[in-house]
């Protein structure tokens, strides 16, 4: 394991250093790091683990969402807890004609998708669902498999605290027992990502002070 875990690094190195002119070897990484099997975990977060690869930083942890710092580049990551609790199966409907690269996972019963778009000139964005967590990442091509490579490492290393999970599910609908509305089953296990993150990296703005009449 430690073995093949190193030549997948020498690949990236080696692959990493290069222009992508195809998608074969977007497909010989994500191949490779399934082949290499799932990292031990050296991160905890609320609910799971995973596995932080070397030149990586975590820049911060709030909840089920991480923010990471790879270069220049950020990668944002938002675990569906709820969605993984329930087992829900999720939608894999997002590719389209004009998109750079898409690919469909089934790795050892965990499933999901990588989808890269062209924005505008030498700028990619990188969405993946795997193991009921999303990833979104913009970047470069010269960064590309990097971040890519990063990005699969800590998905595919994800590994979820059932017991934990459970008893923050009863916590969170025991505190909402009293409410007028029910929580139901969730029934999609697509994550609104974008409200997510609005949350997470948005700063409260300050109540003004009333005069008093």
């Amino acid at each position: 394991m430690k073995k093949t875990f190193i030549l997948l690094l020498i690949l990236v190195l080696c692959v990493g250093c290069t222009r992508i002119d195809n998608i074969e070897n977007l497909d010989t990484l994500v191949d490779t790091i399934f082949q290499s099997g799932s990292q031990k975990a050296n991160t905890t977060s609320l609910g799971y683990k995973y596995y932080l690869p070397m030149g990586v930083e975590k820049v911060s942890d709030k909840d089920y969402n991480q923010k990471f710092k790879v270069n220049d580049n950020y990668i944002y990551l938002y675990a569906d807890i709820v969605s993984y609790y329930y087992q829900n199966a999720l939608n894999f409907t997002d590719e389209d004609d004009n998109c750079y690269y898409y690919k469909k996972i089934n790795n050892n019963g965990k499933e999901g998708y990588i989808k890269i778009e062209k924005l505008k000139s030498d700028e990619y964005f990188i969405k993946i669902i795997y193991n009921y967590t999303k990833i979104e990442a913009y970047t470069n091509k010269p960064n590309l498999n990097k971040i890519l490579t990063d990005s699969m490492i800590i998905l595919d290393s994800i590994d979820y605290n059932n017991k934990l999970i459970e008893k923050i599910i009863d916590e969170e609908y025991s505190s909402s027992a009293d409410k007028e509305y029910k929580i139901d089953k969730p029934q999609d296990a697509e994550s609104k990502f974008s409200e997510y993150l609005s949350e997470y990296v948005g700063e409260e703005e300050p109540t003004p002070d009333l005069p008093d009449y």
